[in-house]
């Protein structure tokens, strides 16, 4: 997996950190990547005669950064047992404070004497003294600095204790007993844990791959799995043997834990609503400054974005300054859910390997390549400006919401795309929209901005050949005489000639014959569906299309009572003489084909004629009779 990425780049980071004291090696930030408040029980430090004793001062709120949270030496534990310092994520305080005084407070207190710290001793028997007295005065005053927190902040905040003395504020940092309660639970708890120890010896690491004489159990600062529980744990095995199911040696989960802490607290991104990490891994094992210059990348990227950028498609655009990279490193992309009570990840999707150039193809090159297609000017409005639709893998996202990795996978690897199930998906939106605009007046996607989505989604996988088509159809445009041109007077009429330079266009879009056929039939139901608009004042006949939920033959059956009905309005019968022609030529005469398709393909081709109807449109102008009878 990432193990060896992960741990190049804790290696990396420990050589920065090489003067660090190495109890701060294993401090977590309990928030990382933003500023956050941490709640302080502030008590006062006073001696006389050898005897060390503690007033509870009040509570203090500080805000916690990059640069300060290691002062307060947070490291995670167990949900049973607390975490390993006094120092933990606020919630349900009442628990958190009797945590403390009733196994916290007595494990380090028993750590103190054992270590001879005897001046920390004094000092934690003082402050066991204290919180047993002014138990609630203490739980009172958390509380109330907690509840003046709005729910934000109060999900993003921390809980610990702090000393004054001769004017000095101290923290947990500054005593030595916490500090190697901090040093021991990040060395000997890769072999101990749920009360049993796990260690292998002269065997082979799974990540550096080299025989070494100690090899840790629970050395994975990730936690894949849960072992905690025997029924959680992988093929029933015994925990003590959890080193053999995944071995880590000494030196490698040091530079493992480290590289965790860089991935969790600056390359973690989001990409439309999901979690993932990106993970870089040099071509070469031993090229540091490559790896250093791959890390300053990712790290900076969305700092090199505008405001305006940060708001529109950032999700795209920092893929899209991966792409500019040369290919001198690769990415890892793992997508994850983390579970919020026992931070165990799940991994929903792991891309390797993922080159740069890769990245410039999928979010620079084939997008470039489909946007310029003059169908997309003007799709859409917000706030009545006019805006041009362009490809983002946000239209993955509309369109597979439940199956998002799934399609991002196939698309990022190179893997087809199955066609009936893209026809499948386009179709359930448009009929949910569809049946949802019979009943609701809130806002509904256009059926139109759809198709058009829908069409620039085909041509994005037919431009990276994810998806084949035959593009054999010969349809130009040809210069039509005075004669076959539909008279203007009768209005809005079928420009054969628009047609068929669509379709000449639309290659990807309209690959076969029965597709042009099934096409021209939605534009003719749409004419009709304009007559009776203007004529009667509503579309009865819209309910033959059957919510759009069409076969070959119901299909076969509107087009016959199309026909029918437009006969009933003969002053626009001669008018859509061309597009009949057109309709006998690739519908009629490839009917035979349609139950070969599905029937969402079938739908989804004549829903598209239907709404791209207007771009076949002739328009009205006056002519001398109209002025005369006006």
């Amino acid at each position: 997996m990432q193990d060896k990425a992960i741990a190049a780049i804790g290696r990396l980071t420990l050589q920065k950190e090489s003067q660090a004291e190495p109890y701060m090696l294993y401090v977590q930030n309990m928030f990382p990547g933003i500023n956050y408040d941490m709640i302080l029980a502030v008590f006062s430090l006073t001696e006389q005669d050898g005897q060390q004793s503690c007033q509870f001062r009040g509570v203090d709120v500080e805000k916690v950064s990059e640069k300060t949270y290691q002062k307060y030496l947070y490291r995670g534990g167990s949900s049973r047992g607390g975490d390993i310092t006094f120092t933990t994520k606020t919630g349900d305080l009442t628990k958190k404070l009797n945590t403390l005084l009733t196994v916290q407070l007595k494990n380090v207190i028993a750590l103190s004497r054992v270590l001879n710290f005897q001046k920390d001793l004094r000092l934690l028997l003082a402050l066991q003294h204290r919180l047993t007295v002014e138990y609630e005065t203490v739980l009172e005053s958390l509380k109330s600095a907690y509840g003046q927190m709005d729910k934000k902040r109060q999900q993003s905040s921390g809980f610990s204790i702090c000393f004054e003395s001769d004017g000095t504020r101290l923290y947990l940092s500054d005593f030595p007993t916490f500090q190697q309660q901090v040093l021991l639970s990040g060395t000997s708890g890769k072999s101990e844990k749920y009360g049993v120890s796990s260690q292998g010896k002269d065997q082979l690491c799974s990540v550096c791959l080299k025989k070494k004489p100690l090899l840790h159990g629970f050395a994975s600062p990730f936690k894949y799995a849960t072992v905690d529980k025997p029924g959680m744990v992988s093929g029933f095995f015994d925990q003590r043997g959890n080193w053999k199911n995944y071995p880590i040696c000494s030196d490698c989960s040091l530079e493992f834990e480290h590289g965790q802490k860089y991935v969790t607290q600056k390359l973690k991104r989001y990409f439309y609503g999901s979690s993932y990490f990106a993970i870089p891994k040099t071509i070469l094992r031993t090229d540091t400054k490559g790896l250093e210059k791959a890390l300053k990348l990712i790290t900076g990227l969305e700092f090199q974005l505008s405001e305006a950028e940060r708001e529109k498609r950032v999700e795209d655009r920092i893929m899209q300054e991966i792409g500019k990279a040369d290919n001198y490193f690769t990415l890892n992309l793992l997508f994850f859910e983390e579970n919020p009570t026992t931070k165990a990840i799940k991994i929903r999707l792991l891309l390797e390997e993922i080159l740069p150039s890769r990245f410039r193809k999928l979010f620079s090159e084939v997008p470039a390549a489909v946007n310029s297609s003059p169908l997309y000017k003007a799709a859409y409005r917000i706030k009545k400006e006019p805006q041009n639709l362009t490809f983002s893998f946000g239209l993955f996202k509309q369109f597979y919401e439940d199956d998002f990795y799934g399609i991002m996978n196939d698309v990022f690897v190179g893997l087809p795309i199955n066609q009936q199930t893209l026809y499948s998906r386009f179709m359930a939106q448009i009929r949910s929209n569809y049946n949802k605009a019979q009943t609701s007046e809130g806002y509904l996607e256009p059926t139109g901005l759809t198709i058009l989505k829908a069409h620039l989604l085909i041509n994005y996988l037919t431009q990276l050949s994810l998806i084949t088509t035959n593009q054999t159809i010969l349809m130009q445009a040809e210069d039509l005489t005075e004669e076959t041109r539909i008279e203007e007077k009768y209005g809005r009429a079928f420009d054969e000639n628009l047609f068929r330079q669509f379709v000449a266009d639309n290659p990807s879009f309209l690959d076969d014959s029965y597709k042009v056929g099934i096409f021209a039939v939605g534009v003719l139901v749409r004419l009709l569906l304009n007559i009776q608009q203007r004529e009667l004042g509503g579309t009865p006949f819209e309910k033959k299309l059957k919510g759009y939920n069409l076969n070959p033959e119901t299909l076969k059956t509107v087009y016959l009572e199309t026909m029918a009905k437009l006969v009933q309005y003969r002053d626009y019968g001669r008018r859509y003489e061309p597009l009949s022609q057109i309709i006998s030529e690739y519908f009629t005469l490839n009917s035979h084909k349609l139950p070969s398709i599905s029937n969402n393909e079938l739908s989804f081709y004549f829903v598209a004629g239907l709404e791209m109807a207007y771009r076949f449109r002739i328009e009205k102008t006056e002519t001398n009779e109209n002025k005369t009878n006006n």
